[in-house]
């Protein structure tokens, strides 16, 4: 089973039905099959993203299936290797190295800085997102990827 980084935008639209992207990233999880790589940072962008939109008819139901996947670890596989302070440390070099020459937010160099520990560590297989900007910076860095239009 393929070990997947999932940006934000990413695992939003797969639990979120409404989202413009949810049927590109559906369809590829399905050929696929992946785990996404979960930790911290990915986990609050998430929740945060979705608790907003809890009131609305798909916001409810992609709360509900992230909280599920979260008790069951479907599809989320939990990186215990993804240190905050080192993915920091490691964003920090990024920004510096390439930020000049692609401008993407700081969550975003962040979110690149964790899928290249995780290819550091061979346990990762390709990096998924719905940027633009983000996909080129983590292309930059190295990173085979996956942008979803």
């Amino acid at each position: 089973m393929p070990l997947i980084y999932a940006d934000t935008s990413t695992l939003f639209a797969y639990f979120h039905p409404g989202d413009s992207f949810s049927e590109t990233v559906d369809a590829a999880v399905a050929q696929h099959s992946p785990d996404f790589a979960y930790w911290p940072l990915l986990r609050f962008e998430l929740r945060h993203n979705l608790r907003r939109l809890q009131s609305t008819p798909h916001g409810g139901v992609a709360w509900r299936a992230l909280r599920a996947a979260e008790n069951t670890s479907a599809r989320l596989r939990w990186q215990n290797d993804l240190a905050t302070a080192r993915v920091i440390e490691s964003a920090e070099e990024l920004s510096a190295k390439h930020g000049d020459d692609i401008f993407c937010g700081s969550g975003d160099v962040l979110h690149v800085a964790a899928a290249r520990r995780l290819k550091l560590l061979a346990e990762f297989d390709e990096f998924w997102t719905c940027d633009d900007l983000q996909a080129k910076f983590a292309r930059a860095c190295g990173l085979k990827t996956r942008l979803f239009k």
